[in-house]
């Protein structure tokens, strides 16, 4: 497969952004991409995602993955693939990753390697918990996989280059919704009702200072609240507040921490504000905790293949890729692609230079073993 029909798919793909479990007109196209190929099989679920199984013979499969979803960001770049679906935007890369793979696939076939492998197309990386339900299928309990792989662009990398490490390399993500509940009245007579706004606002001060007092370097943390809506009107006490955030941790200790505080906080607001507090994790993500003989193996192999090698440190981001980890030896990577535009993921003119593709390739082939 040439570069500029790589760059093709890539573009389509860029342009046809959906969210989680919705990925459908993806998922038809990259089916399409993979008609033609004999040498595959092909398997579908009763949602949006493609296995694609490669087999020589019996014995141990290496999994590559790639992610399929996008992100609810309105895209502000004047690229001429720019996202017909309004509202949606391929902010993540996950564009990038999906074409790699593609390429990946269309390699392999035109080797025919001595080898067996796997590559998935998973839905819904960004908050829905696909990797998860794809575990949950049962379907690759019919395979012995003796390792697996993602990789994940990074605007902070130059071109041509990918940076990992060992152990822990992505963090625990969680997401949490607080829920206040107060009783209404006239803002007049402020003694009839329970201000839920009084209740959040205190909820959001008292974790911010505990968890400030509770935890030091060593014990990395973020707990960010993203999103608060209250209120209805503005002359009246607020019976309802919701706060949304996420909990970003790289050790359970420290998580479970954080949701003992979350918990006593929600008991004192409850006592001192007489509203009810709900306290509400929609989302986890496991860390994703890289093998370190694997990690040799992609250094060594990188190197071999004129691909410049970053260690690096990990990440308070999150990736659901942490479940695969932890089912299997596995690495995840960042792949480079800064070309100087100084721009990196969920921003809403993110869109990495093409030229990644080839390198993603090349990284992800390295890896076979044949």
């Amino acid at each position: 497969m040439e570069l500029k029909e790589l760059y093709d798919i890539r573009n389509h793909l860029h342009s046809i952004p959906e969210l989680g479990f919705e990925e459908y007109k993806t998922q038809a196209y990259i089916l399409n991409l993979l008609a033609d190929y004999n040498q595959l099989k092909i398997h579908t679920f009763d949602f949006p995602g493609i296995l694609v199984e490669y087999s020589y013979g019996k014995g141990k499969y290496q999994l590559f993955r790639a992610d399929m979803d996008a992100l609810s960001i309105e895209e502000k770049t004047d690229v001429t693939c720019k996202s017909i679906h309004q509202g949606l935007m391929h902010a993540c890369g996950h564009d990038i990753h999906m074409t790699c793979l593609v390429g990946l696939i269309d390699k392999v076939c035109s080797e025919n390697p001595k080898t067996n492998l796997l590559f998935l197309f998973q839905p819904a990386e960004e908050g829905r918990g696909g990797a998860q339900r794809i575990i949950d299928t049962g379907i690759l309990n019919n395979y012995k996989i003796s390792e697996a792989y993602a990789l994940h662009v990074n605007g902070q990398f130059n071109l041509g280059s990918v940076a990992c490490k060992s152990g822990i390399f992505f963090a625990n993500s969680e997401e949490f919704d607080v829920i206040i509940t107060g009783k209404s009245a006239h803002t007049a007579l402020p003694q009839n009702g329970n201000d839920a706004i009084a209740g959040g606002v205190a909820f959001y001060q008292m974790i911010e200072s505990h968890l400030n007092k509770s935890f030091n370097p060593v014990e990395p943390l973020i707990i960010h609240t993203g999103q608060i809506n209250g209120g209805t009107v503005r002359n009246a006490v607020a019976d309802k507040m919701i706060l949304k955030g996420t909990i970003r941790t790289v050790n359970k200790s420290t998580h479970k921490r954080v949701h003992s505080i979350m918990k006593k906080t929600s008991a004192a607001i409850e006592k001192s504000f007489k509203v009810k507090v709900e306290l509400n994790f929609p989302v986890f993500y496991l860390c994703v905790n890289n093998d370190k003989k694997l990690v040799n193996k992609l250094k060594k192999k990188c190197l071999n293949k004129s691909i410049e090698y970053v260690e690096t440190e990990y990440s308070m981001t999150g990736e659901d890729f942490g479940f695969f980890a932890d089912k299997y030896p596995s690495v995840l990577f960042w792949l480079g692609v800064n070309k100087g535009e100084n721009d990196n993921i969920h921003s809403n003119t993110f869109f990495p230079s093409q030229e990644s593709i080839e390198y993603g390739i090349r990284a992800f082939h390295s890896l076979i073993d044949f």
